[in-house]
């Protein structure tokens, strides 16, 4: 859990701080099913008009989860999500 929560914090402190017109940010949220096996999950939602927008700012996330060792396996992008769980 402390790795979840810390990784999230990271991520939501980097999306404050990070410019992104047209887009908004929701989160880091403690998922509705927090625990899926032995996983803890945070996520965040993010919406925008503009597609482009939003694959611009998902890769430069991504890139700034690489560069703070985050594991990819660890973040999981869902476009389009049909439910949050």
């Amino acid at each position: 859990m402390d790795e979840a929560l810390t990784w999230s914090g990271e991520l939501g402190r980097w999306f404050e701080k990070t410019r992104h017109e047209g887009i908004r940010v929701l989160g880091p949220a403690a998922a509705p099913i927090t625990r899926l096996k032995r996983d803890y999950r945070y996520h965040f939602i993010l919406k925008s008009p503009s597609r482009e927008k939003m694959n611009a700012l998902l890769r430069a996330m991504l890139a700034e989860a690489a560069a703070r060792k985050i594991p990819r396996t660890q973040v999981i992008v869902d476009v389009d999500a049909v439910w949050l769980m």
